[in-house]
């Protein structure tokens, strides 16, 4: 039997094919790009074949890698399959669940507990992330992803949609009809969403959304946490675009105030896990308590505040 290469080698090799990116597939492995582009080196001369070009901006598979890759990918599902084949899934354990700082602190962490009352086999083991952790990697079971439900060929399911709006401390504006050039007469708060790319929601795309072209901004504060901005709202420091779910609990309480009801979509959050382990009893146990859940948020002031603009944006047209 010939020698098979080194199996962090041929890990390195399969995140970068899939990603055409050494920090991509770093930041699945959680290590360094340098260190991809050492073990990838070190499979090229093992294998004696170059398996990417190098350019300067980009990267691409050499017609070897291009037909090694494919190969290397189905050796790890096979691998994948087998393991899960000698193993009880739904063994009672931990259930390792992955998803944004934001939707964790916000939105699920609040409701855990009620899973854990009624599912109490399963000790909930949540990473709060807003890097994309790798199942098999990170020994992840489940996780609640924010994009566009573009997965492949893993299993997935909608949750939410994600809006984002206005909202400012009660203080700012006295009482009567806001309009959105009010808002042009005070600082407005930038939160970076964790993207950076041009389909993020800004405070441009939503003065557009009005009807406001090419607005005078007076961007006071820029942060790429969500939770500061939101803290500089409450703080009175002025009005923060930031998304519903990392601001419902301080709307329902008053704390914050949504000055001009003027939505703008954003990505959704989807459920996604591997699709071997998607019929797992704790993965449907944790998946229709999720659903019930984002159920019965709908029916919140919040809630509803959203699934009205939702029902605006998919009017059947004449």
């Amino acid at each position: 039997m010939a020698r098979l290469p080194q199996l962090r080698g041929l890990q390195a090799f399969d995140a970068a094919a899939r990603h055409l990116s050494f920090k991509k597939a770093a930041e699945e492995l959680n290590v360094t790009p340098t260190a991809i582009s050492h073990l990838i080196k070190a499979l090229e001369d093992d294998l004696g074949l170059k398996l990417f070009n190098r350019l300067t901006r980009s990267l691409s598979l050499t017609q070897a890698g291009e037909v090694y890759a494919p190969h290397v990918h189905e050796a790890f599902r096979k691998l994948e399959e087998a393991s899960l084949a000698i193993t009880d899934s739904d063994a009672s354990g931990p259930i390792h669940i992955t998803t944004t700082k934001t939707f964790a602190s916000k939105w699920l962490s609040p409701r855990l507990h009620t899973f854990s009352a009624e599912n109490q086999e399963f000790r909930v083991k949540l990473d709060a992330s807003d890097m994309v952790r790798d199942f098999a990697v990170n020994n992840i079971d489940i996780a609640i992803r924010h994009g566009t439900g573009d997965y492949g060929d893993q299993y997935y399911s909608w949750i939410l949609d994600n809006y984002v709006a206005p909202v400012c401390s009660p203080d700012l504006f006295e009482s009567g009809d806001i309009t959105p050039e009010d808002l042009l007469k005070h600082p407005l708060i930038v939160y970076e969403w964790s993207g950076f790319c041009e389909e993020d929601p800004d405070w441009e795309k939503w003065f557009a959304e009005c009807g406001i072209e090419k607005p005078n901004l007076d961007l006071a504060e820029t942060y790429s946490d969500e939770h500061i901005c939101v803290q500089a709202a409450l703080d009175g420091r002025g009005i923060a675009l930031t998304s519903l779910l990392a601001s419902a609990s301080h709307i329902e309480a008053g704390r914050l105030i949504v000055p001009v009801p003027e939505l703008l979509k954003d990505k959704s959050y989807y459920l996604v896990c591997n699709q071997l382990h998607s019929e797992s009893k704790k993965v449907k146990a944790f998946e229709n308590w999720l659903l019930e859940e984002a159920d019965t948020f709908r029916d919140t002031a919040v809630g509803a505040l959203m699934e009205k603009e939702w029902l605006k944006d998919n009017e059947p047209s004449e």
